[in-house]
């Protein structure tokens, strides 16, 4: 699984800015309202932010309880795990997914926002919304970073030998060495 790319990030929000921009100047030459989010949207936003942080909280707590248990010289630790490694991987593409959509939130918030500020006053519910809405994608970036984070697995102290011969003729195939701390597919 690849990593989350900033630069990705920065372009979606841009493109997104770009479309919301043009899109509440097209409506409101129509005579339509803002395309903005209503505020009760946030609660959506941060309670799924929560979940997904939550979710990362567990997995990084049972990759925890797995490395003392191997530190110990225990086979398993004394707690079940909670989470099976799938899911975990699930948990991470959740995050990444949030922070994709929140880039696209916050963007297309900052768009119209930008045709909404010359005109409109600073307290006016669009504008009040817009900054709500931009502050909501901004967690969700933020959370899908943490969540990242919190779900790395450590590498193989000691791979079997086969995997380690396996290893270093892909790297010298391909040329490129696999990031550590995340899941490989296989090619």
């Amino acid at each position: 699984m690849s990593r989350l790319r900033p630069l990705w990030l920065l372009i979606i929000a841009a493109a997104a800015a770009l479309g919301g921009l043009l899109a509440t100047a097209l409506m409101a030459s129509a005579g339509f309202g803002s395309p903005v989010l209503p505020r009760t949207s946030l609660i959506t936003l941060l309670g799924i932010a929560l979940i997904i942080l939550t979710l990362g909280l567990l997995v990084y707590r049972d990759q925890r309880q797995i490395a003392r248990a191997a530190e110990q010289g225990l086979r398993a630790p004394r707690t079940p795990r909670r989470l099976h490694p799938l899911q975990a991987v699930r948990v991470v593409a959740a995050g990444q997914a949030g922070a994709y959509a929140g880039a696209l939130i916050a963007g297309w918030h900052a768009g119209v926002l930008m045709d909404l500020m010359p005109s409109v006053s600073h307290t006016a519910p669009t504008v009040i919304s817009s900054l709500l809405m931009i502050t909501g994608g901004a967690i969700w970036v933020i959370i899908g970073f943490v969540v990242e984070l919190l779900c790395r697995i450590p590498p193989d102290e000691n791979p079997p030998e086969g995997d380690r011969t396996e290893g270093r003729e892909r790297r010298r195939s391909t040329g490129s060495i696999p990031e550590e701390g995340y899941a490989r597919g296989t090619h």
